[in-house]
């Protein structure tokens, strides 16, 4: 089982993903930047780091891969627990490379040092987007005067009556010469200022639209009532296939001062119960931690949607 792989997509919708026993991902939002030595705008990103600090299972990891792998969630956390020693293994001698995630290795003092990979891009809405590049646009030769200096010493008045209609014929190719660059420039100008303009008409046309009101007439009015189903997370103490014993542990998790609950039948036909629920994932987490240490170190959240 490839771990970085389950941890690399958690990533796409999670800003900290925590491997039990190791440490935690974290992905920080880095706007879109421009390389002026390599000329190229690098669209926005989500930037990998590591911390070694945050190492407390908060049950995401195991849960996901409990789902995907159609295990339990203690045969879940086992298999990460496994690759964990693994790791803590492999780092003393070598570079552990995780796809899609990075290198790790110890520096002088023994302690983790992570190296992001950029071959993925983790934040969706820039899923897909690419560097482009962007060169600067160098103005073009304008050619509306000559001095004097730029006529070439061929074109000297001679007094050979010949020659007076070849210098007609030289100044004639050399003025149409000129009114071509001159015409192909204004209209490179023209055709720029046609651009600005339209652009100019499309903002003001989706301007008007955006303030536009429309007149129906006198309507009924109408109220509609939307409830909103909010998500809760809740920091399960066990799950049962016997309903009574479900039951048993919700009135001595009580007792204990918990707000307790049983949680509908999932779709393994077991019965949930949680020592208690929140809204913010945060506040969740604080709390599983606080009852991993003094009551069930297998507790783990679950999230309702």
């Amino acid at each position: 089982m490839q771990l970085s792989v389950y941890i690399s997509n958690l990533l796409f919708d999670h800003d900290c993903v925590t491997v039990p026993g190791f440490g935690s991902f974290l992905g920080n939002y880095k706007s879109a930047e421009y390389d002026l030595k390599e000329q190229k705008f690098y669209p926005p990103t989500k930037q990998i780091s590591f911390n070694s600090q945050i190492r407390d299972n908060d049950g995401l990891l195991a849960k996901d891969i409990s789902k995907k792998l159609d295990l339990s969630y203690d045969d879940a956390v086992k298999k990460i627990h496994h690759i964990v020693l693994s790791w803590s293994q492999k780092i003393k001698s070598e570079t552990i490379v995780l796809k899609n995630l990075g290198e790790f290795y110890l520096n002088q003092e023994g302690n983790i040092t992570f190296i992001p990979s950029n071959q993925v891009n983790h934040l969706k809405e820039s899923f897909g987007l690419s560097p482009v590049f962007a060169t600067e646009l160098k103005g073009q030769k304008s050619y509306t005067s000559i001095s004097k200096k730029s006529i070439p010493t061929y074109f000297k008045p001679e007094k050979s009556t010949n020659n007076f209609f070849k210098q007609a014929a030289v100044w004639a190719l050399l003025i149409v010469g000129l009114g071509s660059a001159f015409y192909i420039n204004e209209k490179n100008n023209l055709l720029e200022q046609q651009i600005a303009y339209e652009e100019e008409v499309r903002k003001q046309s989706i301007q008007k639209v955006q303030k536009a009101v429309f007149n129906f007439g006198s309507l009924p009015s109408l109220t509609v009532n939307v409830k909103m189903k909010e998500k809760k997370y809740f920091i399960i103490a066990g799950a049962f296939r016997i309903s009574k014993n479900a039951k048993n542990l919700v009135l001595n998790l009580k007792e204990k001062g918990y707000d307790a609950s049983r949680l509908a039948l999932n779709e393994k036909g077991l019965n949930p119960v949680a020592f208690t629920s929140f809204s913010k994932r945060d506040d969740a987490v604080t709390e599983l931690r606080i009852i991993q240490k003094k009551e069930n170190k297998d507790a783990w959240i679950f999230e309702s949607k």
